[in-house]
């Protein structure tokens, strides 16, 4: 349920800007939170996976008009976080993981919108990229410091 919010959060941001402002990824966000505080069931991969999925197409048909770019960008980000989370045992992520924790994160926030401007070259802006990146990063902090709350008040 509060990815759905996050979703229309981000949804109404980018219509209250007239989509001449970048707004940050914060439906991405949280479901990089949500793979980050996994009890380690994998079901949680294969839910994630597929809500990212289905995000990407919503995001895709509601602003960028062709299904598939932040579709492909948020399940490569789904698949990156996986991955890197996976490597990583239990017992070490609970102290020591700040950066890898901020580096997914930020991942989460780069992809997506990078997919795009590749693709398309000159026809996007980076400008609109770099600047999506500074205001996205306020709330990749926000969202480190919630998580380092979580593992602090559940490893005590």
């Amino acid at each position: 349920m509060i990815l759905v919010i996050l979703w229309l959060v981000q949804d109404l941001l980018t219509v209250f800007t007239g989509g001449g402002m970048q707004i940050p990824g914060l439906f991405m966000l949280g479901v990089a939170y949500r793979l980050l505080i996994d009890d380690g069931s994998g079901d949680e991969s294969l839910w994630a996976i597929w809500t990212a999925f289905a995000g990407g197409v919503l995001w895709d048909i509601r602003w960028i008009g062709i299904p598939g770019f932040f579709t492909l960008g948020y399940v490569v980000v789904v698949l990156i976080v996986i991955q890197v989370w996976g490597i990583i045992p239990p017992q070490g992520r609970v102290s020591g993981t700040g950066l890898i924790v901020f580096a997914l994160l930020e991942a989460s926030q780069i992809i997506p919108p990078a997919l795009p401007i590749i693709v398309l070259g000159g026809n996007t802006s980076w400008g609109g990229f770099f600047m999506q990146q500074a205001y996205s990063l306020p709330a990749i902090l926000f969202t480190m410091y919630v998580y380092s709350r979580k593992v602090r008040s559940s490893s005590v």
